[in-house]
């Protein structure tokens, strides 16, 4: 990657005592009971043992307006085979794993937002919805949904869940959303390599103004790095160690063509959803996290404002 500034550093504590980790005590897994939501399903129990989660609610919903009789029988045929399902699951975990499992009837994207609030999740764990590669088509999903109006941090699995996650890339602009999501990746990765990317658009100026817009950049990317630094120590627990690796790249580039060619490294991508402050995080998904959204490989983990 070319870049204006690279630094890497482990992480450690400052004298100040640091601001609480991100918690992931409790979590949710929302599944339509395909094969995609399996993966999602065994990311979570992965991440439960991992992080010895206090609470892992299961939740399936069942499409509103079918007649009584099917409903019903939709009903019960889903908690019978999540149950079956989890009784399958290792004796270090087994029933136990799960907390909770919820079967009901509604909207799946506004059940799995009321469900979420209900249980105080930290955490909201999705499978990705099939095999969309363009944003267009992403768009209006109930994956795409959840992570526009959730307040929480959203994991979208894509890939069948392997080992824990070991190298994430965060696309960082400065924004609440990117800021809260690299906190969150810190608390569920905390030993895996961390590169931390922030790129932005060369500017246009004439050239009487090329430096004092030089100056400005660089004040900007200072300001950025601090962000970056200050929310990487916050993820550290009072009185506690971490062994995450984090590196720090300013890209003068394309932001989209930056990111798209590192895809091929992570196995998670970590994003704030939206960049144009508070009245925007209710209406849409920035342009470029929709597209890495859609064309990511790996998991991604998002987190609004």
């Amino acid at each position: 990657m070319d870049s204006m500034h690279s630094t890497s550093a482990t992480q450690h504590s400052r004298s100040r005592d640091p601001a609480p980790a991100a918690s992931t005590s409790e979590m949710l897994v929302a599944t339509d009971l395909t094969d995609r939501s399996e993966r999602a399903l065994g990311r979570a129990l992965q991440l439960y043992d991992e992080l010895e989660a206090k609470h892992l609610s299961l939740l399936h919903v069942v499409a509103e307006g079918l007649p009584p009789d099917l409903a019903k029988q939709q009903l019960a045929g889903a908690e019978a085979f999540l149950r079956t399902r989890m009784a399958k699951e290792p004796a270090r975990r087994g029933s136990q794993a799960v907390s909770e499992i919820i079967v009901c009837t509604g909207d799946p994207f506004s059940t799995i937002l009321t469900q979420s609030i209900d249980r105080s999740a930290d955490l909201i764990i999705i499978g990705a919805p099939g095999k969309h590669r363009y944003a267009d088509i992403f768009m209006g999903t109930t994956a795409e949904r959840v992570i526009r109006f959730s307040d929480k941090p959203v994991l979208m699995v894509k890939q069948a869940p392997g080992e824990p996650y070991r190298r994430i890339l965060v696309a960082f602009d400065g924004s609440e959303g990117a800021i809260r999501g690299l906190q969150m990746a810190l608390a569920i990765a905390p030993g895996a390599e961390f590169r931390v990317v922030h790129a932005w658009w060369p500017p246009h100026v004439s050239l009487g103004e090329s430096d004092a817009a030089r100056d400005l950049i660089n004040e900007d990317n200072r300001r950025l790095k601090s962000l970056i630094e200050e929310a990487a120590t916050k993820a550290i627990p009072a009185g506690g160690t971490r062994s995450a690796v984090v590196t720090i790249d300013m890209v003068e580039n394309n932001p989209y063509l930056v990111m798209k060619n590192e895809l091929a490294w992570p196995d998670l991508l970590v994003m704030g959803t939206h960049s144009k402050g508070r009245l925007a995080s209710t209406v849409t998904i920035g342009h470029l996290a929709r597209h890495l959204l859609a064309e990511s490989p790996c998991d991604v983990l998002t987190s609004r404002p």
